[in-house]
């Protein structure tokens, strides 16, 4: 009898971002269209570097709002189409509402609408 060990470990991000007002946009670099399954842990990063930015930190002002709330949130796939990232009441990553929108301006109109 033969095993085999398979290890499967998830695709590098290569992504962009920054904010627009009240909409923070995040772009993917690359061409494999995987950030959209990977978007968790692309939020933290973000959150992350928001925590820096501000001096907000998650260990000791638990009590204050996620990094990330308020923002409308915006992903450009590798297709060039905008999607809406929708969160959760912490912040959190809950699902993508794909807008089918190629012009950023359009996209942002839409997202600010959606809840």
């Amino acid at each position: 009898m033969n095993a085999s060990i398979i290890t499967l470990t998830p695709t590098p991000l290569h992504f962009d971002w920054g904010t627009d007002g009240l909409v923070l946009w995040i772009e993917e670099l690359d061409g494999a269209n995987s950030l959209a399954d990977q978007m968790p842990d692309v939020m933290d990063r973000i959150a992350f570097a928001i925590e820096l930015q501000t001096g907000w930190d998650h260990r000791t002002d638990g009590d204050t709002l996620h990094p990330l709330y308020g923002y409308r949130l915006l992903l450009r796939d590798a297709s060039g189409r905008w999607n809406a990232v929708r969160t959760d009441e912490t912040g959190h990553f809950r699902d993508l509402v794909p807008l089918e929108e190629m012009d950023y301006e359009r996209a942002y109109d839409q997202v600010m609408w959606l809840d």
